[in-house]
């Protein structure tokens, strides 16, 4: 037997015969020889050689020493780690023979506490001892047949790869927690290539990103090794030593890429740690967007960019005290555009916004860098402007100009006007909330007054207004109170003479100022929408008293109620008349509800079928003040109607205006052309009456006849003519 084998078998007897229990479960005792024929006895050695093979083959790093520190045996893997080629190499050395001393003094260190105290040393972990990577090491007492402690067996494995896998894991933490706080960006970028650079050792990473133009790229942030001082964008992009991972944005676009320049033999998790990098830089900068976004919303118009309402009070309150300071003069503008809802609802809501983006971008190439402009909702905007060479007026007057300037939209071309209204600081106005109540009510009267106008507040708007509120607060209470009375106006067949029909007119009997007629609180209840109550309650009177009169034996007569465009449109109009002629018993061919021509041509479909739901119930139809809208012969023609009433002011100058003498007959042709009956209103002459007979229109309604009265006196003249 030559020495290496004497060694071999020597060194394997040892080992095996001394292994204890607490060994076994890192190097296992051959028991193949049980499971061998009977006939075939297996020598130490052989015993030796299979222990060695199988242990070889085992990938985590195996060796025993005695108790000088001296190795008794290693394994393959730990033998190459060490720079040896054969097991023999090493046995016998110390490992001060093959680290430096202080890393083999750590070692020593360990294994002399595990022999000494005979206890397993488990789960330690340190840095390689050639290389940089990491190994979970495990010692246990080697022991002989007797238990005594006669060396040291270790086990170490290579923990690298959950290393690194801990470390990407941690660093891709890290970058998540960054983004869910919402750290600016910049920094943000910078901290991420960085991180990248120590996390993948021997890597360089620079963050690109394309412009506000999205054209080009630019170097974004980049670690020190990366070199960006000297490099740029189209050489990293071009430069085979650089890898370039896409940076998606949430809607699908990019961002710009992360380069990575190193080596590019990294394992599946590296690239996969890589791409996830890019992927939290793309969702920080949506965030980083978004959050801009949300901040310039906060203050900014969605649809024009303008500021809005909080920003324009912010920056308004600065303005009024600097110019409290300084004297200088400031004024509020409300300004809104003319008929936008016509534009809205014929061209379509996308053309009503292109409009407004039109408007505000033309306002704001007026106004100048120091004032300010605010698209407050709607068509409705709000300047404030600071004195200047040129006054108030003037701005405002160019401003006009450049708003009516032609444009196309939609393949429509059109011509804005608007109206404005103005409130100087400090005269009309301290505050930037009186200022912008006296500047709305100021734009309010341009509209009043017609539209396409400039108009300076006059205190007196105020106290118009107040009255106003005033008289609102007391309308609604006359609503609770049921302070409204009734008149009636007969309606005269001038052939036979004989009344047939009366108009039902609404008074309100104020408990102080007396009788006030329609003209003077009807605007004021279609405006607040006391309205309705009010035209239900006229319809359940008017219903009420001509069933009365019929009780009184009255011949029956057809009683008209005037309704309003915002009676005639709730949902429930059809209900309320329904209610009314059930509650007072009259039958509905004795009521005629009359509404305005330009009421029904809002929406002639809807009124088309409103109208036959009338009808549905017996209810005739008359068109009131017919003439004074924009109705063709084909819509008329349409409209389930019993008859027309000839508006009065065609009717007033007759017989001294040719004209209204031409439209009057016109209209009683068409009436009898469409087999309507027709009714003239007004009437306050003799030759007026003539006049009309002869165009073949035989009903009169009007002060020549009589004047509205009350129903007791009304009473009295049915019973006069009966």
């Amino acid at each position: 037997m030559t020495r290496a084998n004497m060694r071999k078998a020597a060194v394997g007897e040892q080992v095996a015969g001394a292994i204890s229990a607490d060994a076994e479960e890192l190097i296992a005792r051959p028991r193949l020889a049980e499971e061998l024929p009977q006939s075939h006895e297996p020598s130490l050695a052989e015993r030796y050689d299979w222990l060695e093979a199988m242990i070889n083959h085992v990938p985590d790093y195996i060796y025993a020493k005695d108790l000088e520190g001296r190795f008794l045996f290693a394994n393959k893997a730990i033998v190459l780690n060490n720079g040896l080629e054969r097991v023999e190499d090493m046995v016998g050395l110390t490992d001060y023979d093959l680290h430096p001393s202080a890393a083999a003094e750590s070692i020593a260190a360990i294994e002399r506490r595990v022999m000494e105290s005979g206890e397993p040393d488990l789960g330690f972990e340190e840095r390689r001892l050639r290389g940089s990577g990491w190994l979970m090491m495990s010692r246990v007492p080697l022991r002989d047949k007797a238990g005594k402690v006669i060396g040291v067996v270790g086990a170490s494995r290579d923990i690298s790869a959950r290393k690194r896998g801990e470390s990407l894991m941690k660093a891709q933490a890290h970058l998540l927690k960054a983004v869910a706080k919402g750290v600016r960006l910049e920094p943000f970028l910078s901290d991420a290539a960085n991180l990248l650079e120590e996390v993948i050792p021997g890597t360089a990473a620079a963050v690109l990103l394309h412009d506000e133009g999205a054209q080009e790229l630019y170097i974004a942030a980049a670690s020190p090794s990366a070199g960006a001082a000297s490099i740029s964008p189209v050489d990293i992009l071009d430069h085979p030593a650089w890898t370039c991972l896409a940076i998606s944005s949430g809607d699908g676009a990019q961002h710009g890429v992360l380069a990575i320049r190193g080596s590019t033999d990294h394992e599946a998790s590296v690239w996969e740690f890589l791409t996830g990098v890019a992927q939290t830089i793309g969702i920080a900068i949506d965030r980083h967007y978004d959050a801009e976004r949300i901040t310039f919303l906060a203050e900014h118009d969605a649809l024009t960019g303008l500021p809005n309402r909080t920003l324009l009070d912010r920056k308004l309150d600065g303005m009024l005290r600097r110019a409290d300071k300084t004297s200088r003069k400031v004024a509020v503008v409300f300004l809104d555009v003319d008929n936008f809802k016509l534009v809205n609802d014929s061209l379509g809501h996308a053309a009503g916004d292109e409009l407004l983006k039109i408007v505000a971008r033309r306002i704001s190439e007026e106004i100048g860098q120091d004032n300010l402009i605010s698209r407050i909702g709607g068509d409705e905007f709000i300047l404030a402007l600071q004195q200047a060479d040129e006054d108030f007026v003037s701005q405002l007057a160019r401003i006009r100009e450049a708003i009516a300037r032609p444009l196309t939209l939609a393949g429509m071309d059109l011509q804005l006007t608007c109206s404005m209204g103005i409130a100087c600081f400090a005269m009309h106005g301290k505050t930037a909330t009186e200022l912008f109540a006296n500047a709305d009510m100021a734009m309010y009267r341009v509209k009043e007054n017609g539209r396409n106008g400039i108009q300076m507040f006059d205190p007196a708007m105020a106290e118009n207004a107040r009255r106003k509120l005033g008289r609102s607060e007391e309308l609604r209470r006359a609503v609770e109170r049921d302070e409204f009375v009734l008149h009636f106006q007969p309606q005269k067949d001038m052939n036979s003479g004989e009344i047939i029909g009366v108009e039902a007119l609404v008074r309100w009997n104020h408990p102080t100022d007396g009788v006030i007629f329609p003209g003077d609180f009807i605007p004021l209840a279609e405006e607040s929408g006391l309205i309705v109550p009010i035209g239900e309650a006229v319809l359940r009177k008017a219903c009420g008293q001509a069933k009365e009169w019929q009780k009184q034996g009255l011949p029956p007569v057809k009683i008209g109620v005037n309704m309003s465009a915002r009676q005639f449109q709730e949902h429930g109009m059809i209900r309320q008349v329904a209610a009314a002629l059930a509650e007072s018993g009259l039958e509905p061919r004795w009521l005629e509800i009359e509404v305005t021509e330009s009421l029904l041509m809002r929406d002639v479909q809807g009124a088309i079928m409103k109208m036959h739901e009338l009808n549905a119930l017996g209810v005739s139809l008359a068109i009131d003040d017919f003439g004074t809208g924009y109705s063709s012969l084909s819509t008329l023609k349409r409209f389930p109607l019993s008859r027309l009433k000839i508006d009065r002011s065609f009717i007033t100058d007759i017989p001294d205006d040719a004209d209204d003498m031409a439209i009057t007959s016109a209209i009683v042709s068409l009436a009898r052309m469409l087999e309507l009956d027709v009714i003239a209103e007004g009437v306050e002459t003799e030759e007026q009456a003539r006049f009309l007979s002869q165009a073949g229109c035989h009903a009169i309604q009007g002060y020549l006849f009589s004047r509205p009265i009350p129903a007791e006196e009304m009473t009295r003249v049915m019973r006069g003519r009966s």
